[in-house]
C-alpha cells in the first residue's frame, strides 16, 4: 500500500520513521512511503520538551532501525534531560511548586499515601526521586554513564526542534522512506467517495496514494481537502498567542535538568535548556495584553533584552474527525492546545503507536474500514479532550491581581473533568480510579503535582483521607524515612552537567573515528 506523508518536520519524519519499522523483518516492503517536504514553510519551535513517551519509543518501539537511539539522540539533537517542570508564581507571585515527570510508588493505590504524607509533612514533591535529583542538578543516569543505565524514573526530554527533524529524516532515509521536495498547492478528491487522490505541487508534479498522512501544521492541507472540521477549545482554555525567542546561556552557567514555567500577569513562559541554549517564549492571551505589552513584561520580569523570533497566533482545540476518508492528522494539523505538558508530541506518539499497532494493514479496504476510523477517533478525542481539563487545571489558581487572571478566577468556563476533580478534592484525595484510563492518558500521576501546587487539596482533606485509609499513626515516620532515603539514593547519580559533557565528547570520539576510517 502506498502511504505518503505531507510535511516534514517532528510529527513528518517521526511518522515516517513509525512506518518504516513495518517494512522490518519482512521479505518484501508491505508499504511504499514517501515524505512530501517543503522548503518554504519554516518549523516552529524555538526549543521543544516532551513527555516520557519519546524515551519510551527512544529505547524501546523504534530501536530496531538502524541509526537509532538514545545515546544518538543527545549526540544529534542538542538534547538534555527533563526531570519535570519548574512552577513558579501560579498560586501567587513568589509561589513555585516541581511538577515531576515520576509518579511516587504507591501512585496506583486508592490513596496515594506517599503523595499525601509528603504534601501535609512538607513537599508533595517530597514523594518522587525527581525532585531530589532537580535539587542537585543531577541526571538520571548512575555515575558510570559508559554502562547506559538509567534508573527507573520517569524522564523526559528538551531537544532542539529543527535538529530532531533533520535527525529523525537522516534515520528515515536510511531505512526507506522516500523524500519527495515541494509544496502542495492544490488537491484532488476522488468524486466517488470523497477520499483523497492526489495532490499537486508548485511545479507541477502530481503525487498519488492509497492513504495520507496530513502533518502540514497549522495549514492543515490534506484535512481540509476532505473537510475536517476543527472544534475550538477557546472557551475553556485562555490563552491564544507565542512569543517566541531563545536565549544563549552565559558563561559558565548550569544547564537546568527541567522545564521552567513561569506564570506571567497575562500567560505564562517557558524556558526549555537545550544544551546550546534556552529556548523560550510567551503564551499570552491578546485579549487583555498586546504583542508589544507582553514583550515589555517579559523583559521587565526577566531582566534580558529580548528580540523575539515569531509572534504565533493559534485557536486551541482539535479536528472533529482526526482521521477522515483516508487521510490521517498527525502533529499541528490534528490538534494543539498550548505548550503546557507538551501534549502536541505526546498526543503524536500516541496516535503513531495506535495507528501501527492496531489499526495499520497493508490491505487498504481493511484499513479504510468505518469501524476502524471510528475506533482511532474515539481514541483521540478522549485523549484531547482529558488534556483539555489538564491543561486548565493549572490555571485554577488564587491568583487574581491582573484582569487576564480575574477572567480565569471569575468567568473562564469550567471544563467538566476539572469540574468533577475539583468536587472530589472538597472531601477526598483523587486517586488513579477518578481519571480516564487509555493509552497516553494523563491520569493521577500527572494532575496531582498541580492540584497540590496551586492549593487545591487542603490540610483538611489530607489528614481526612489519611484517617479513612489507616495511614495517620505511621505517617510521619513514612515521610521522615521516605525524604532520607531518596536523599541518600541521589548519590549515586550522575550530574546533569556532567553527563552532557561526557556526551559531547563521546561525539567527538565518534566523529575522529569516522574521518580516521576514510
Amino acid at each position: 500500500m502506498k502511504i505518503v506523508i505531507a510535511g516534514g518536520g517532528t510529527a513528518g519524519w517521526l511518522s515516517a520513521l513509525f512506518l518504516a519499522k513495518q517494512n522490518l523483518h519482512r521479505d518484501e516492503p508491505a508499504y511504499d512511503i514517501t515524505v512530501i517536504e517543503s522548503e518554504d514553510i519554516p518549523i516552529i519551535g524555538a526549543g521543544e520538551g516532551s513527555t516520557g513517551v519519546l524515551q519510551k519509543v527512544l529505547l524501546s518501539t523504534l530501536t530496531e532501525l538502524e541509526g537509532f537511539g538514545e545515546k544518538e539522540f543527545f549526540e544529534n539533537c542538542n538534547t538534555t534531560f527533563k526531570l519535570g517542570i519548574d512552577c513558579i508564581d501560579w498560586n501567587g507571585v513568589g509561589d513555585r511548586f516541581f511538577e515531576s515527570l515520576s509518579g511516587t510508588q504507591t501512585s496506583s493505590w486508592p490513596l496515594d499515601r506517599d503523595y499525601v504524607i509528603c504534601s501535609k509533612y512538607g513537599n508533595a514533591g517530597d514523594s518522587t526521586l525527581n525532585q531530589y535529583l532537580w535539587e542537585r542538578g543531577l541526571s538520571p543516569f548512575v555515575q558510570n554513564p559508559d554502562s547506559k543505565t538509567a534508573y527507573e524514573t520517569g524522564y523526559a526530554y528538551h531537544f532542539d526542534a529543527h535538529k530532531v527533524g533533520e535527525y529523525f529524516k537522516k534515520i528515515a532515509l536510511e531505512n526507506g522512506i522516500k523524500l519527495q521536495t515541494g509544496t502542495i498547492t492544490d488537491t484532488n478528491l476522488n468524486p466517488k467517495n470523497g477520499e483523497l487522490q492526489k495532490v499537486i505541487l508548485k511545479d507541477g508534479t502530481e503525487i498519488e496514494s492509497d492513504f495520507w498522512i496530513d502533518c502540514t501544521g497549522f495549514n492543515r492541507v490534506l484535512s481540509n481537502a476532505v473537510g475536517a472540521e476543527w472544534v475550538s477549545f477557546s472557551e475553556y482554555l485562555p490563552v491564544n498567542s507565542a512569543l517566541v525567542y531563545t536565549h544563549q546561556y552565559e558563561e559558565g552557567e548550569k544547564i537546568p535538568n527541567v522545564t521552567t514555567a513561569w506564570a506571567m500577569p497575562n500567560g505564562w513562559m517557558w524556558q526549555i535548556p537545550t544544551q546550546e541554549r534556552l529556548g523560550c517564549g510567551y503564551c499570552y492571551s491578546d485579549k487583555f495584553v498586546s504583542e508589544e505589552q507582553a514583550l515589555k513584561e517579559m523583559q521587565e520580569i526577566t531582566g534580558r533584552k529580548i528580540e523575539p523570533l515569531r509572534n504565533i497566533k493559534f485557536d486551541s482545540g482539535r479536528l472533529k474527525e482526526v482521521w477522515k476518508k483516508n487521510v490521517l492528522s498527525i502533529g499541528l494539523s490534528s490538534s494543539f492546545l498550548e505548550p503546557l505538558e507538551a501534549t502536541s508530541i505526546h498526543s503524536s506518539i500516541i496516535q503513531l503507536v495506535q495507528l501501527t499497532q492496531h489499526h495499520l494493514s497493508p490491505y487498504k479496504e481493511d484499513m479504510v474500514r468505518e469501524s476502524n476510523i471510528k475506533a482511532n477517533n474515539e481514541h483521540f478525542n478522549m485523549m484531547l479532550d482529558e488534556f483539555r481539563g489538564l491543561i486548565q487545571i493549572h490555571y485554577i489558581t488564587k491568583r487574581n491581581d491582573t484582569p487576564f487572571w480575574k477572567y480565569i478566577h471569575n468567568d473562564l468556563k469550567r471544563d467538566p473533568l476539572v469540574e468533577k476533580i475539583l468536587e472530589i478534592c472538597k472531601w477526598r484525595v483523587p486517586n488513579a480510579y477518578d481519571f480516564p484510563f487509555y493509552n497516553g492518558a494523563a491520569s493521577w500521576g500527572v494532575w496531582n503535582w498541580i492540584l497540590f501546587g496551586n492549593n487545591l487539596i487542603s490540610k483538611e482533606v489530607l489528614d481526612k483521607s489519611l484517617h479513612t485509609h489507616a495511614f495517620h499513626t505511621e505517617s510521619e515516620k513514612i515521610y521522615k524515612h521516605m525524604v532520607k532515603q531518596y536523599g541518600f539514593d541521589t548519590k549515586m547519580f550522575f550530574p546533569h552537567t556532567e553527563f552532557l559533557k561526557w556526551v559531547r565528547e563521546e561525539k567527538e570520539k565518534s566523529q575522529k573515528d569516522l574521518d580516521n576510517s576514510k
